[in-house]
């Protein structure tokens, strides 16, 4: 009999056949480590979120010595200038636009590690407007500056949005900015006309804009009123100081705009904003009229994170708290006034 044809004992063609996986052992197996994958992703986004939470917390800290360098050295918290009165005291004035006007965040970064930024920025113009946008042109390297300060890690809005930089924008054409995730307090001020406010159900506290000069109730005003430490009356450890937001969420938000840098506590904690009306934002039930649009200041301005179920504040006395977004309304609006005698108990929030 040729090798060929030789017989294969059966004990060797058991062996053989039992040395692969059946269909059945290898859907099992799939199956199984599918579901550990499913346990797992769990624990592993948590984790990455409680880093970015940290480093967030951390960026915090950093701009709450900041602020404390700057009030040691200048005497006052940073304010922004959008459209201050000027020098010659008519009642109501307000110089254009593209008068020189910077942000908070501008004045006081010497004192985050940003000073060859700072000295880039030519003070005596705008951050936008002139003749052919000269302020803006003669600014632009140092105002669209990317600043990892100032972003916090869990806000997925891109370095420089492509959304409309609106009013304040910087860039070649004025209408872009570099992101910012973290905003000054102006306190409980309503934020336009009470005719427009668009919490029907919510009273607002008060009518004072959006901290005109000295009428804000916060910690800093987006129109040359300062602040310092001895006018907090209600405690610093009582006081926000800065709070975060969405970059998106408001189409004025960008670290130059001094009218894009502050926000307060009359809108409700973590309203969430979800469209980004391109064009006609002026219409009637869309873009500035909606409550979920970018376009709309009213609601823009507040306090919101992606932070599961909390928003991350520095207090005025350099602490760093989260407070949740199922806070008391009432509680939420005390701890934004600086000197409105609310008593706080430690575990209302």
């Amino acid at each position: 009999m040729s090798p060929s044809k030789r017989s294969v004992p059966r004990q060797q063609r058991a062996s053989a056949r039992a040395a692969g996986f059946t269909l059945i052992e290898l859907l099992v197996v799939i199956s199984i480590i599918a579901v550990l994958i499913g346990l797992l992703l769990p624990a592993v986004q948590a984790a990455r979120e409680a880093a970015r939470r940290a480093q967030c917390v951390n960026n915090l800290k950093q701009l709450g010595i900041a602020l404390h360098n700057y009030h040691d050295t200048v005497g006052t918290f940073p304010s922004s200038f959008w459209r201050t009165q000027d020098a010659t005291g008519v009642p109501g004035y307000r110089p254009p636009l593209d008068s020189n006007r910077h942000s908070w965040i501008s004045m006081a970064l010497p004192y985050m590690e940003q000073t060859p930024v700072y000295n880039s920025i030519n003070f005596s113009m705008g951050i936008t407007g002139g003749p052919a946008n000269i302020y803006g042109l003669s600014n632009v390297t140092a105002l669209m500056t990317v600043i990892s300060v100032l972003a916090c890690p869990s806000d997925p809005s891109p370095n420089v949005t492509p959304l409309t930089r609106a009013d304040s924008g910087v860039g070649l054409n004025g209408d872009i900015g570099p992101k910012l995730s973290y905003f000054g307090n102006f306190g409980d001020n309503h934020n336009d006309d009470p005719t427009y406010w668009p919490f029907t159900s919510l009273p607002f506290a008060r009518e004072n804009g959006l901290g005109e000069r000295n009428s804000f109730t916060g910690i800093m005003s987006r129109d040359g009123g300062t602040t310092s430490i001895r006018d907090i009356t209600d405690g610093t450890s009582n006081t926000f100081a800065v709070g975060e937001s969405l970059y998106e969420s408001c189409r004025w938000f960008t670290w130059p705009n001094p009218n894009g840098t502050t926000s307060g506590t009359v809108v409700p904690i973590n309203w969430k904003i979800t469209r980004h009306e391109p064009v006609d934002f002026w219409a009637a039930d869309k873009g500035v009229n909606d409550r979920r649009d970018s376009w709309n200041w009213r609601v823009g301005f507040g306090f919101r994170s992606q932070h599961p179920g909390i928003v991350n504040f520095l207090f005025a006395d350099g602490s760093v708290k989260a407070i949740k977004e199922t806070i008391n309304r009432d509680t939420y609006r005390w701890l934004s006034t600086r000197a409105q005698g609310e008593v706080i108990s430690s575990d209302a929030y």
